[in-house]
């Protein structure tokens, strides 16, 4: 039960993909992302499981500039894990539009701790599944290469609370301490955002640093 909670504070996905899919001209426009995927053999040295990369559908209405649209783009997640280890990692792609030369993404503008609140909140509390994730604590950055840029990857200390705690290792409050890393790079005509988590207990940054090094897209 743990384990699938705290993943879920993450990888609850769904909301995520198409958190920043705006672009086109005046009128109605379509965008897709390519997907991007951590390699099998990859993910089986570090011990990971998962789907591959699924595919999100948005249509919304922006205005920038002065200009007036709707799009619809396509987005993609993919969420691995290691059970045993209660650890996740997400990989999302977005399309990187434009309106008038200015970026519509969400994602693309917030910084670190905004992106970060913005991916785990999708869908309001019910997405951190029978839980909530406390405040965000920038505790480190680190330079990893993805996908050949050098790419910032900033660490966050939280708590995810729970309110049925059941045999998980939590304090006395019903919350599990954990470290979030969060990177997002440019590629192509995509955005990616790279999600790991796992508890504070579990020695897992390098692990998940490693994975997000070996992402395709």
């Amino acid at each position: 039960m743990y384990r699938r909670r705290l993943l879920g504070a993450v990888a609850a996905s769904g909301a995520v993909a198409a958190a920043g899919c705006l672009g086109g001209e005046d009128g109605t426009y379509e965008f897709d992302a390519e997907p991007a995927r951590v390699p099998d053999a990859a993910l089986s040295e570090a011990g990971y499981e998962g789907e591959g990369p699924q595919s999100f559908e948005i249509e919304q209405t922006f205005e920038v500039a002065g200009i007036e649209g709707r799009v619809s783009a396509t987005s993609w997640v993919a969420s691995y894990e290691n059970p045993e280890r209660a650890s996740s990692l997400l990989v999302a792609s977005t399309p990187n539009a434009t309106v008038a030369g200015q970026s519509v993404n969400p994602l693309v503008r917030a910084d670190g701790a905004e992106l970060l609140r913005r991916l785990l909140e999708q869908g309001g509390s019910g997405g951190v599944d029978g839980g909530s994730v406390g405040d965000l604590e920038e505790v480190g950055t680190e330079t990893r290469t993805i996908l050949e840029s050098e790419t910032t990857v900033t660490t966050f200390a939280t708590e995810i609370r729970f309110e049925d705690v059941g045999d998980a290792p939590v304090d006395t409050e019903g919350s599990v301490p954990a470290l979030i890393h969060v990177a997002t790079v440019e590629h192509g005509e995509d955005v990616l955002v790279l999600v790991g988590v796992h508890p504070r207990a579990i020695e897992e940054g390098e692990t998940q640093g490693a994975l997000m090094e070996a992402v395709e897209h």
